[in-house]
């Protein structure tokens, strides 16, 4: 299904952090590997961070031998795997990313004949935009003060132009969700980077990945000010302030 991205929301714990976003468009962007590392925060952190390939052990077998003088090279199955095989590229650690909340929007279609089902089509439309304008709590959670970009097109071209002028490989996308349990197969190169397990469902995640071409570590880019395109506002004010509405023009 074709979703369109109506608005992206930065949650921020320091106030600070949100003006210096609105202000500079200051991006702090840890690796992946950082993320990877993070373990007393289960909403930022993921030690499965870009799998590269996410087998099912019922779906493969593995062997092992020994080899040793004098001894018959012969290999022995391991069976009664545990959980899945997870393999990881280490290339990929080092790029930084600069995750946020997408307010996403489905494609729909909606027919009428009279005007009694156009408002009834109306309704269902507008209910339908509240429920995906929601904040899940848990990243409501995640910090006080929030930063919505309403000019989404305009924020990729100012990220787009900055990570240009320090010379950054760069890539944008939405987080695509698996389910561990049933998911078997390979994810290709840079994809990985935009594929998690759908216990982070609920963070309708947008993900910015850099390649700065520099030594690993977090970095900081600068898009410029966001005035006119962004505004602050309260994460616990977001679900009673924040409508999405059908208008008619």
């Amino acid at each position: 299904m074709t979703q369109k991205i109506a608005l992206l929301v930065k949650v921020f714990d320091k106030e600070e952090y949100a003006d210096a976003f609105i202000q500079t468009g200051e991006m702090f962007c840890k690796t992946i590997g950082q993320f990877k590392r993070i373990e007393d925060d289960a909403a930022r952190g993921d030690q499965y961070e870009a799998p590269s390939a996410w087998y099912q052990s019922d779906r493969i077998s593995l062997t092992i031998s020994l080899k040793a003088p004098g001894v018959e090279d012969k290999p022995f199955p391991i069976e009664g795997l545990i959980g899945p095989v997870v393999m990881a590229s280490t290339e990929f650690d080092r790029l930084n990313a600069f995750c946020m909340y997408a307010v996403t929007i489905p494609d729909f279609k909606e027919s009428f004949e009279t005007e009694e089902e156009r408002l009834r089509v109306v309704e269902k439309i507008n209910l339908m935009l509240k429920a995906h304008t929601a904040l899940d709590e848990r990243v409501r959670s995640l910090g006080e003060h929030a930063v919505l970009i309403f000019k989404v097109a305009d924020f990729f071209d100012k990220v787009s132009n900055a990570a240009k002028s320090e010379g950054y490989s760069s890539w944008r996308g939405l987080v695509d969700y698996f389910d561990p349990e049933a998911f078997h197969g390979n994810f290709g190169e840079v994809e990985s980077v935009f594929r998690k397990r759908d216990i982070y469902s609920y963070q309708n995640e947008f993900r910015f990945v850099f390649d700065s071409g520099k030594p690993e570590g977090a970095k900081t880019l600068h898009v410029g000010s966001l005035d006119g395109v962004a505004f602050k506002l309260r994460t616990s004010e977001i679900n009673r302030k924040l409508e999405l509405k059908l208008a008619e023009t």
